[in-house]
């Protein structure tokens, strides 16, 4: 194997984990998405060095007559931010591809190698950012990406507290087994009592199992 060989190999990982965030943009953030007007649907988006290439679906909707809305695809290139998220998923290996977006908050999917980087990037994006939620955690057990089979976290019902108890508690490996870490453990990480932590996630495990079984 030549050595350029071997060093395309070192680069390809395979990414186990599908997460899906809700993230509040930093408010010293300049992102071209905040200048249009219309109703968004699709965000396509590239990161080519320093810039960021997003392509838009856009659809401008007549206030009187919803016939005669207009759909276009609006370009935009720009420099990455430092306060953005963008690079901060890029730092860590994962793209972010952005699937919603509003005024108040946007939803960004990626994929990841494990639990930890998972723990490493939501650390990183507090950084910088003004809030930022997992809504979804999907782990994928075989080769493929078929969604059918995988194992998918709904957290959307869960509080703030208990969200960031569940995210704390999968990237540490609580659920794994055997188990490989502790209730007091994951406590001490969130700077509670263990009794506090053990009622959070037994409030997530009753809301995840009732949700499953809808």
């Amino acid at each position: 194997m030549s050595e350029d060989a071997a060093d395309a190999s070192e680069a390809v990982t395979t990414h186990r984990l599908y997460a899906e965030f809700e993230i509040v943009p930093s408010a010293d953030v300049e992102c071209p998405l905040d200048e249009l007007s219309g109703e968004i649907t699709n965000i396509n988006q590239q990161f080519v060095g320093d810039d960021c290439h997003t392509d838009t679906t856009v659809t401008e909707t007549d206030e009187q007559a919803d016939e005669n809305a207009e759909t276009g695809i609006v370009h935009s290139k720009t420099q990455l931010d430092a306060m953005c998220h963008c690079p901060v998923f890029l730092d860590y290996d994962c793209i972010p591809q952005t699937t919603a977006f509003n005024k108040d908050h946007l939803i960004v999917e990626t994929y990841l190698p494990d639990r930890n980087r998972l723990s490493e990037l939501i650390e990183a994006l507090k950084e910088t950012t003004a809030g930022v939620s997992l809504r979804r955690l999907t782990r994928i057990d075989d080769e493929g990406t078929d969604r059918s089979n995988t194992v998918v976290l709904e957290l959307f019902d869960l509080t703030a507290k208990q969200r960031e108890a569940a995210t704390r508690a999968v990237a540490a490996g609580y659920y794994e087994n055997p188990r490989e870490t502790t209730v007091g453990e994951l406590a001490a990480e969130l700077d509670i009592s263990k009794s506090a932590m053990s009622q959070r996630l037994a409030a997530v495990e009753s809301k995840l199992a009732v949700s499953a079984f809808r």
